[in-house]
């Protein structure tokens, strides 16, 4: 599966570089997430980026001075970063750019890394065993007390997928909506014409998958959140500067409390090394 996996995402360079990019809530998405980076990984920081895709999250931290070695299992992807960053003054900081699976960085060193991003990984790989080799790899590569910033991908699209007229309501009925798919769950999405396996977990099912692999959780934060209930033919309402600050608050408000934790479509969790 990670063959079609790097298929997918050569196919789909220019599509993945621009999502964050493409409506507010993609924007507002990209925000919450670079914020925990500011808060967590100070300037000349050494971050390893694994699974970066083509780089926009190495590429802003470049620009916070951090030096950066980026991985990913998509040639292409890693070849459109190089190609942006070949005037950039940036590119002193770049410590290197390989083709790799999470589950194999083995060139880079021990200890070496500030803090490292898993970004999508951990929702592209569908085994335990590949699952635990990528974290394991993860607190290899991180110094004593390094930071580990995770994707994964909740288990409420598929409870959406089997409520189809649930609305947000479903906001005062968690425990209930959990009770519907308990268990984690491999699904498939078709990007670029090829059908692509995603895993899917409750938040404290990621927790404890990191704490088994020696990494104590300190932040979860949904990602849309409430944001998934806006009906997609309104999103772009919010496409101004007074609009965008208001969906990005709004959105914030709510991304850490506990009883709406999975309730998105995405969340992050900020870990570190124990």
């Amino acid at each position: 599966y990670r063959t079609t996996i790097a298929s997918a995402y050569d196919a789909g360079v220019d599509e993945e570089y621009g999502r964050l990019a493409g409506n507010p809530l993609r924007e507002t998405e990209y925000r919450l997430i670079t914020e925990l980076l500011d808060e967590y990984i100070p300037e000349n920081s050494v971050v390893v980026d694994i699974g970066a895709g083509p780089g926009r999250y190495a590429e802003y931290l470049l620009k916070r001075n951090c030096r950066v070695g980026l991985t990913d299992l998509s040639k292409k992807s890693l070849e459109a970063f190089t190609e942006r960053m070949k005037n950039s003054p940036l590119k002193k900081n770049i410590l290197f750019s390989k083709v790799s699976c999470a589950t194999k960085p083995n060139r880079i060193s021990n200890n070496s890394a500030d803090a490292l991003l898993l970004m999508g990984p951990m929702y592209h790989l569908i085994t335990d065993e590949h699952r635990n080799a990528a974290l394991q790899h993860c607190k290899r590569i991180l110094k004593p007390g390094g930071f580990l910033f995770t994707i994964f991908l909740s288990l409420l699209h598929e409870v959406v997928n089997i409520n189809e007229s649930l609305g947000s309501e479903i906001l005062s009925d968690n425990k209930g909506l959990r009770e519907q798919i308990k268990e984690p769950a491999v699904t498939y999405t078709c990007f670029q014409s090829i059908e692509v396996p995603q895993f899917r977990c409750w938040p404290w099912q990621a927790q404890e998958l990191l704490l088994k692999n020696s990494f104590a959780t300190i932040r979860i934060r949904n990602i849309e959140g409430r944001g998934i209930f806006i009906p997609a033919g309104t999103i772009m309402n919010y496409n101004t500067p007074a609009g965008k600050a208001f969906l990005f608050n709004h959105l914030r408000e709510s991304s850490e409390i506990p009883e709406f934790s999975g309730i998105t479509y995405q969340f992050i969790t900020v870990s570190h090394k124990i």
